[in-house]
């Protein structure tokens, strides 16, 4: 036990002369107890992909967790990586990619390719 001198307090009430109870000692602060027991997990419908730890604006840290793909960010992700092939397919169909035929059009010669030997020069 403590005793308390009286005194006023800031708002300018009396307080009396009082015995203040002390508090025990401990070496770590009091803390609720944890729980031992693990929740059971949800199982995800779904693909998921892990997010990890980062920091909020307000400086508020987030755990990594591992959450769903929404069906709109898996057809985005899907969109863009097939795009670049496309593009490859449709410039090699109008340019005459590997394995176009050799034949010219209407009223034109056809030029030398790499396969004929050139005539030797004099």
């Amino acid at each position: 036990m403590t005793y308390v001198r009286p005194h006023y307090r800031r708002d300018g009430t009396y307080v009396k002369g009082h015995n203040r109870r002390t508090r025990p000692r401990t070496a770590q602060p009091r803390t609720a107890p944890r729980r031992t027991t693990q929740r059971p997990r949800p199982v995800p419908n779904g693909p998921t992909t892990y997010v990890r730890p980062y920091y909020r604006t307000d400086g508020t840290r987030v755990r990594g967790h591992h959450r769903t793909i929404s069906p709109r960010t898996i057809a985005v992700v899907a969109g863009t990586g097939g795009g670049g092939l496309m593009l490859l397919l449709i410039l090699l169909a109008l340019a005459g990619g590997p394995g176009a035929s050799s034949n010219a059009p209407a009223g034109t010669t056809p030029s030398h390719s790499a396969s004929t030997p050139a005539a030797p020069h004099r």
